[in-house]
Order: C-alpha cells, then sequence, then structure tokens
C-alpha cells in the first residue's frame, strides 16, 4: 500500500477503513477494496477534488471500466470509504450517552476510535471538501452533534457547541499532527491526555457562566 503523502506520511498498515482485514468485515470483495484502497492513498495525496477515477484506475493498472464496475462515481467510492467508521461512531455516541447517564464520559474510548481509523480521520481532517460533499453532509452533521453530546453532555448552548467543536478539531488535528513513528500507545495517552484537558476547560468555561 502506497504512503499517504500530504503533509507528513503516514505508512499504516491498515485497510481503507482503517482495521485489518475490513473488505472481508465489511462483505466487500478483494477487487472493490483494492479500488479503496488506491482511492485512499490518492485523495490523502491530491484531495478528492484533486482525483479522478482516471487516476485510481492508473494507479491499480487497470482500466477506467475496472474501477467503474465497484463503483460509479467517487462519491460513492467516498461513502464507501468512511461510512463503516460513521457507522461504528454513531454507536460509540450512542454508548457513550448511556456511560453519561451514569456519571462516566468515554473520552478513552473515542480515542480508540481515531486510532481505529487513523487514516481516515487524517484524511477528512485534511481535505474538508470530502465533508462537505452531499453524500457526507446528513450523517456527518449527525455524528458530529451526537459525538459533541456525549462527550459534553446534551446541553445544546453556545458554549457546549463552541467546546465541542474546539475538542473534535484538537483532537483530529493532534492525530494528524503527530510525527509518523509514534506509537499507538504513545498516541493513546497523550490524545486522551489532551481530550481530558479540553473537557476540563469547558467545565471551567461552564462553571464561569453559572
Amino acid at each position: 500500500m502506497s504512503r499517504v503523502t500530504w503533509g507528513r506520511a503516514y505508512s499504516v498498515p491498515v485497510t481503507s477503513a482503517g482495521t485489518p482485514g475490513a473488505g472481508q468485515a465489511t462483505g466487500r470483495s478483494p477487487g472493490a477494496q483494492r479500488v479503496l484502497d488506491a482511492a485512499l492513498d490518492l485523495f490523502s495525496e491530491h484531495g478528492f477534488e484533486g482525483t479522478s477515477l482516471q487516476d485510481i484506475a492508473d494507479r491499480l493498472g487497470v482500466t477506467k471500466a475496472a474501477v467503474y464496475y465497484h463503483f460509479h462515481t467517487k462519491d460513492e467510492i467516498l461513502l464507501a470509504l468512511v461510512e463503516p467508521a460513521f457507522d461504528e461512531l454513531l454507536a460509540l455516541a450512542d454508548a457513550g450517552l448511556q456511560a453519561r447517564r451514569r456519571g462516566a464520559v468515554d473520552i478513552a474510548g473515542y480515542v480508540d476510535f481515531l486510532l481505529r481509523h487513523r487514516r481516515v480521520a487524517a484524511y477528512l481532517t485534511r481535505d474538508p471538501t470530502a465533508m462537505s460533499r452531499p453524500v457526507l453532509v446528513e450523517k456527518g452533521t449527525r455524528m458530529r452533534e451526537q459525538v459533541e453530546t456525549m462527550l459534553l453532555g446534551g446541553d445544546a448552548d453556545e458554549l457546549g457547541t463552541f467546546w465541542g467543536a474546539a475538542t473534535l478539531q484538537a483532537l483530529a488535528g493532534a492525530l494528524v499532527a503527530a510525527p509518523p513513528e509514534a506509537t499507538e500507545e504513545w498516541l493513546r495517552e497523550e490524545l486522551t491526555e489532551l481530550g481530558a484537558h479540553m473537557l476540563a476547560g469547558y467545565r471551567k468555561a461552564a462553571r464561569r457562566r453559572a
């Protein structure tokens, strides 16, 4: 698999969905999974808008028709790349909301999610154009709102929205900025610490305005 070379280089040996064997887990054929892996490499290098179906075919050494057999548009490819991660995160957020009702905040669970889907998370952080595609807008908005609620609580005021967005951006940005040689254990510890500091900052701000 090619390295991601946009900004810092990443060579995480995982499939496009972020975990080993993702093709088998999602029921995709090996050919479809190869298209997704090549597309994620190219999207990461050149951006969604800067990549064509022909570019993906050229990377794979096949005809454009061979790519078209699996996916008719780039939007279909983009959705296939991110939907497994989105669905997992929505499930995590739902479980996190149950935990909040018991007085717990699952920042560690969210960090583990980011690490499992490191390549996809890093790509989406670098290429905001992808998240503005109509195929992702509705699901992306719902996902963000539920994760913010999971981390900060159910108060949908301006302060919560501000700190929720800041927390998600801080964690994703730190993941992108991490040195390529950083181990998963190191990343987990630092990202969890960062998330805890952000949540403490929100609670402090909320008390000031109480």
